[in-house]
């Protein structure tokens, strides 16, 4: 069990550490894709996903990022409620309407996150950066998922060998 978790773990540290990089992009701010929302959104969409991990995962990404703490925390575990809640129908769905799903909470976290550092900030901050880190994140959904569905078919295969 621990080692299957071991797994999941280094998949989503990875995406953790994807998630402190910004990218510069000419005439605008850092953009940074949500890695960390997508590692979220995946495994809590296929198997429950310790509440106490997202959260410490969260904690450890402002620390990171030098962002209020307990902002990233907040967002992620609103994302997994949500997933959670949505788990059922998501799971029975194309991958189409898997990646839309995830396009929705990416959306909805930006806004939050644009949010809360405006009110932390005492000022409206510039949305364009948030919308194209939206828009990012949904285009690389895919390509993210590729590992993180290699891994889960890695965990499946273990615990069907299993006696």
């Amino acid at each position: 069990m621990i080692g299957q978790w071991g797994l999941v773990l280094l998949a989503v540290l990875v995406l953790l550490l994807l998630s402190a990089i910004p990218l510069h992009i000419v005439h605008l701010a850092e953009i940074r894709p949500m890695f960390m929302l997508m590692a979220v959104y995946y495994w809590t969409m296929l198997r429950p996903t310790p509440v106490v991990g997202v959260f410490l995962l969260g904690l450890l990404l402002d620390n990171i990022l030098d962002y209020p703490l307990g902002m990233n925390a907040f967002v992620l575990l609103l994302a997994q409620i949500l997933t959670t809640h949505n788990r059922k129908f998501l799971l029975g769905q194309s991958f189409l309407v898997t990646w839309a799903g995830f396009a929705v909470v990416a959306l909805g976290a930006g806004v939050l996150e644009w949010l809360l550092f405006s009110l932390f900030n005492f000022t409206v901050i510039a949305i364009k950066s948030m919308v194209l880190s939206v828009i990012l994140s949904a285009v690389l959904f895919p390509v993210v998922v590729l590992p993180l569905a290699a891994v889960n078919r890695a965990l499946l295969g273990r615990h069907h060998d299993a006696p």
